[in-house]
């Protein structure tokens, strides 16, 4: 990943701005590569911030309805179908 990071690095076009340079990972090299930390730190700045993304994401996911179906069951089926069309047909308005 790092030697991925670097040959982006080394184009000389990107630049910390960039939402992909700011994403999880990719910030915490691009400081290594810059030499404004040293590889340990890289490390453990890469850790915090993906244990950071996973609380935010498990936080998000919990705020979601559930829905539970048995998957066996023709009629149950079709409402799953349902909810999930409704679901799309919302989101792509």
């Amino acid at each position: 990943f790092v030697d991925e990071v670097r040959t982006l690095f080394e184009r000389g076009d990107l630049h910390t701005n960039l939402p992909a340079i700011r994403s999880v990972g990719y910030r915490q090299v691009w400081e290594y590569l810059e030499g404004k930390v040293d590889y340990p730190t890289m490390k453990q700045k890469a850790y915090a911030a993906t244990r950071q993304l996973s609380k935010r994401q498990v936080t998000w996911l919990r705020a979601m309805q559930r829905h539970a179906f048995d998957p066996f069951s023709p009629a149950e089926l079709q409402d799953a179908k349902t909810m999930a069309m409704g679901i799309l047909n919302a989101s792509f308005k």
